[in-house]
């Protein structure tokens, strides 16, 4: 495949010395795939199964990996060359648009709120949207999966996306808050992980945002059908993740800092803080532990309709795709039956 870059990180060594006598030695590992070139914090719920055990508890391997963003994992799902991966909602529905049969079935809502927002320092004259008339937002690139969402911020509080504000290329991180703090830029369209890792350089924001979910844990149709419990599993080990993660953030960065890489030129101390505040910002668009109303990864048809409308009214989507052909809750209630309790407090034991 061309046009994208792939990042294996297998943990084959891992792997083997987390999988359960249950396991037969011969199982062929699920592949996971996160859809972020480089696997950051945020990723957590998708990659504490296996140094925590969670997937081996389940009684399933689970091989993680990366790709360099949604539509490459979309395509890995699709050719089988990876069983499940995490991916925007946008990106499955147009890629079903174009391919009906693409072998790709949404099993897993994970992010239930939306990445994509603008945000403003705290003490700015910004109290509104409609405020940003006149304006220059700052956006990764022009190429950047937030602008569908800033135009129709930007249509819905009245103004013209158009010439009501420039749209300036600034990056991320510190070239971000760069610009904004020489007033290149008044304010930042990137998404929730990029604008908390702004934050935790010192900078207060005030958030606008879009309600809408934004991603899913996808899977291979044909794998979907075959070995529906697999599935389940790996989301059963997802969620302890996802627990895990909000309950203990640090203990969270200190497992990825195992697995990855530590921010260097900084103080454990200060690099702990920065990702400590990214991960619970990120995860607060996540299912919530206390949520009792809401079941883990569930969804509805009216979630993959108000995506699709917005991709129409955004000119990126003909028609809407049946939500059918798009997404399944059959396993929601054998992923809700996971007793966390034990992962909880496993949480308040890790240092």
């Amino acid at each position: 495949m061309k046009g994208w870059r792939l990042k294996l990180l297998g943990f084959a060594a891992l792997v083997g010395a987390l999988l359960p006598l249950s396991v037969s030695a011969q199982q062929k590992p699920v592949k996971l795939f996160s859809s972020a070139a480089v696997v950051e914090v945020d990723q957590a719920a998708l990659f504490l199964g296996n140094p925590l055990g969670f997937f081996r508890q389940e009684g399933v391997a689970v091989e993680f990996g990366s790709a360099a963003g949604s539509a490459a994992t979309l395509q890995l799902i699709a050719s089988g060359q990876v069983e499940m991966g995490h991916l925007g909602m946008d990106v499955l529905i147009l890629g079903k648009s174009k391919n009906p049969d693409l072998p790709v079935t949404a099993v897993y809502l994970h992010y239930r709120g939306n990445i994509y927002e603008i945000v403003v320092p705290e003490d700015s004259d910004v109290r509104e949207v409609k405020d940003l008339a006149g304006k220059n937002i700052g956006v990764a690139n022009l190429a950047s999966g937030a602008i569908p969402s800033l135009r129709a911020m930007l249509t819905e509080a009245g103004l013209n996306p158009d010439i009501s504000v420039g749209l300036i290329p600034v990056g991320i991180g510190a070239q971000a808050l760069a610009s904004l703090r020489s007033g290149r830029v008044q304010a930042l369209a990137l998404f929730r992980a990029q604008h908390a890792a702004i934050e935790a350089l010192g900078t207060k924001f005030r958030y606008f945002t879009r309600e809408a979910p934004s991603t899913v844990i996808a899977v291979n149709t044909r794998f979907l059908r075959e070995q529906p419990q697999t599935v389940a599993a790996v989301l059963r080990g997802i969620v302890a993740g996802s627990a895990f993660a909000q309950a203990n953030p640090e203990a969270t960065v200190r497992e990825h800092w195992k697995l990855f890489t530590k921010p260097q030129g900084l103080s454990d101390e200060e690099a702990l803080r920065r990702s400590s505040h990214v991960l619970s910002r990120t995860a607060e668009l996540w299912k919530q532990i206390k949520d009792k109303d809401v079941k883990w990864g569930s969804m509805s048809a009216a979630d993959w309709d108000g995506m699709q409308q917005f991709l129409i009214s955004q000119k990126l989507l003909d028609k809407p795709v049946p939500a059918e052909n798009l997404f399944s809750n059959a396993l929601i209630d054998q992923v809700n039956a996971i007793d966390l309790a034990p992962v909880l407090r496993l949480a308040n034991e890790k240092k």
